[in-house]
């Protein structure tokens, strides 16, 4: 839950950061489906999905919701940033990334 909100807040300060620095239409969204298929977060711009970002502690396995909508939303880009990961890679077209170097590369 901590590296959740911890996430959130970097997002949201991007998000911003792309709004008033570029004057970009971007928004920070969450994805849930009424089957209860969900994504921790969502970036859109200028109303299209650009990138979609799930949280994990320690497990380098895609979430099936992630898994899902990156199928779904070919065009997006779907991370999956783990705090505790031993080796980055990509399945399936989802990035796996460790969390500090990810949200070192955030605009803000």
């Amino acid at each position: 839950m901590r590296l959740e909100n911890a996430v959130a807040g970097m997002l949201l300060k991007h998000v911003h950061f792309l709004q008033d620095n570029a004057g970009r239409d971007v928004g920070l969204h969450y994805i849930r489906t009424k089957d209860g298929a969900e994504v921790d977060f969502a970036i859109s711009d200028a109303g299209e999905l650009e990138q979609m970002v799930e949280c994990k502690l320690g497990d380098n396995k895609p979430h099936r919701g992630l898994t899902r909508f990156a199928a779904q939303f070919p065009d997006a880009e779907a991370v999956q940033v783990v705090a505790r990961l031993r080796q980055e890679e990509f399945r399936n077209s989802i990035r796996i990334t460790d969390a500090a170097n990810w949200l070192a590369s955030l605009s803000a």
